[in-house]
């Protein structure tokens, strides 16, 4: 008995160890992770480490989208906009999730403007643009499955691959659908896609995949337009760098972060990180990220776009190139107007990958914002709202005011598809009709 007792006694202690052992390299690697800075040595030596934490300084805290000039007033005007949800019931495999849509009050006279968000936000990242376009437009604001006020369910629970940009494209498709059903003027009413980061790479599925838009082409033949924002290229080998972390971001290690006292600093400096324009980077975004890593529901759908996105064979190690080539080569697909805006100072998605989908897609035009990171629509909102005015107004090009900053690439000479390329799909096409104006129906 003595013995026994002894063994528990020497497990209980060597559990209290490693215990200690996991936090200490937890803390010693938030520190590493932290920008180095010289400190200089107390003065004594033998200080106590308590008295060495207790002054050390606070993080600086962000500060509000209220106290920001050009922030605050786009803030009010949004509070200020009427505007309802509806969750839409959307059905794959048999799973039913609930996509939210976000809308301002109908305006038959007005054009519609669909806008879906990136990673790690929801349709609050549309806040001040929207505030900017309230009354020219009427409004329809997607949280992305998994995102917002949209049901947030575990990869597990849901059918495979449920959060790739087709199958929440797909979703989208639906929830769209089932929103005109109820519009009196739905037939004559026309959509501009309007899309951010992953939001941009949802909408391009919803509109070259074949098989959605053959599944959907009642909702795909009224979108007129399409104004793209740092938009993810299909063809990627890799998960980008900033959002590895996130992949291996579990509940405990919130926790941990938590008690240790390092996680408000661990989000502010996430956020920071979007931002050239620091005054941008408001509390109220630092917010937002630390509800979408708190949150388990919202934190495991953000690592399931990441993990869906990229086709991947986890055996071999390496990209399905295949897959990705057939995706890619659905790009031709699209024919309607298409801007692409892109920050030069992007570190998430190079603007590089712009051009690449300038060129890839049919008729597109490119747009590079200068000075400015990924993160346009909350730091180049006036930019962002006039770039979607301009290309929603037009017939199908760009014009900015002379002396501008901004650099704009025309659509290049790109092979457009024919009849042919939808032939698979069963819709007649007119070819003279592939300007931006392509009518079709199915039989």
């Amino acid at each position: 008995m003595k013995t026994r007792n002894l063994n528990r006694g020497s497990r209980g202690r060597a559990k209290a160890l490693v215990s200690t052992l996991v936090l200490f390299s937890l803390a010693t690697a938030t520190e590493l992770a932290a920008p180095v800075t010289a400190t200089p040595r107390h003065a004594d030596p033998y200080v106590k480490g308590a008295t060495l934490l207790l002054e050390k300084a606070a993080p600086r805290l962000l500060g509000s989208e209220m106290d920001n000039p050009e922030l605050a007033p786009l803030c009010e005007a949004w509070q200020a906009l009427p505007r309802e949800v509806v969750r839409y019931p959307t059905v794959r495999s048999n799973h039913t999730l609930h996509v939210a849509i976000h809308r301002t009050p109908r305006s038959p006279d007005q054009p519609i403007l669909v806008l879906l968000h990136g990673l790690l936000s929801d349709h609050l990242t549309w806040e001040y643009v929207a505030a900017e376009l309230g009354h020219d437009y009427e409004l329809w604001l997607v949280d992305l499955p998994g995102c917002g006020d949209s049901d947030a369910p575990l990869p597990r629970a849901i059918e495979s691959g449920g959060y790739s940009p087709t199958a929440m494209g797909e979703r989208v498709l639906q929830a769209l659908q089932l929103c005109l059903q109820t519009e009196p003027l739905a037939p004559s009413r026309h959509l501009t896609l309007v899309g951010h980061s992953l939001g941009g790479t949802v909408s391009i599925r919803m509109m070259s995949a074949p098989e959605l838009r053959e599944r959907y082409w009642g909702v795909v033949q009224r979108v007129d337009r399409m104004v793209l924002f740092a938009p993810s290229d299909l063809a990627i080998s890799s998960v980008p760098p900033k959002f590895l972390k996130l992949l291996g971001l579990e509940g405990w290690k919130v926790s941990v972060a938590q008690g240790l006292g390092v996680w408000d600093s661990r989000v502010r400096d996430l956020t920071l990180a979007n931002y050239h324009r620091p005054e941008c980077a408001t509390r109220e975004q630092q917010g937002r990220y630390a509800h979408v890593l708190k949150d388990r529901g919202h934190r495991e759908a953000a690592k399931a776009m990441l993990l869906n996105f990229v086709r991947f064979d986890p055996q071999a190690f390496r990209p399905v190139w295949p897959c990705i080539d057939a995706l890619v080569a659905d790009y031709r697909n699209i024919n309607v107007p298409v801007l692409i805006a892109h920050g030069a100072w992007d570190e998430t998605l190079s603007v590089a990958m712009g051009h690449k989908l300038k060129n890839q897609i049919p008729g597109a035009w490119l747009v590079e914002i200068p000075r400015s990171s990924h993160a346009l629509p909350t730091e180049q909102p006036s930019t962002c709202a006039d770039l979607i005015r301009r290309f929603a107004t037009g017939s199908g090009g760009l014009t900015v005011p002379p002396g501008s900053e901004l650099t704009v690439y025309p659509d290049s000479p790109a092979a457009r598809p024919g009849p042919t390329e939808f032939s698979r799909l069963g819709i007649r096409v007119d070819a003279d009709s592939f300007g931006g104006d392509a009518k079709g129906k199915l039989p």
